[in-house]
């Protein structure tokens, strides 16, 4: 779901006009954004925290050429899920998996060995050239 269809789920939840919901959302968003830039937690009881996390100066590697490279220390955003959000997503999952009936396991038998191929004698063309 991208941030359009976010805007019409929610004016067709809610019946309000669809720039109240936008203008809504867009104020919501940048003040989550603004909190966490500032260092505070912002929490949402049921849904996540949003928290700002540091993340200490370290040695890298570049992949392709192997070369040590020094990152710098620096801070990023981390979401930790709300149980109640948690448990919808686990329980949306049983609940597809449940639906489809299970299969019993088949024995697995080993493998038969098959003797390889003998390899040709004569090439086509030399049995041709010696029956003339």
């Amino acid at each position: 779901m991208n941030r359009g269809q976010l805007i019409a789920a929610v004016t067709a939840e809610t019946g309000l006009p669809r720039a109240q919901i936008e203008a809504t959302l867009t104020s919501t968003l940048s003040q989550v954004q603004g909190a966490v830039a500032s260092g505070d937690k912002v929490q949402l009881p049921g849904f996540g925290t949003f928290e700002p996390r540091e993340r200490g100066a370290r040695t890298a590697r570049n992949p392709a050429t192997g070369a040590e490279l020094q990152l710098a220390a620096t801070r990023a955003v981390g979401f930790k899920v709300g149980t109640t959000f948690k448990r919808e997503v686990a329980d949306s999952v049983t609940t597809t998996t449940k639906a489809a009936p299970k299969k019993a396991a088949a024995k697995k038998t080993p493998a038969k060995k098959t003797p390889a191929k003998a390899a040709p004698s004569k090439s086509a063309a030399a049995k041709k050239a010696t029956r003339k």
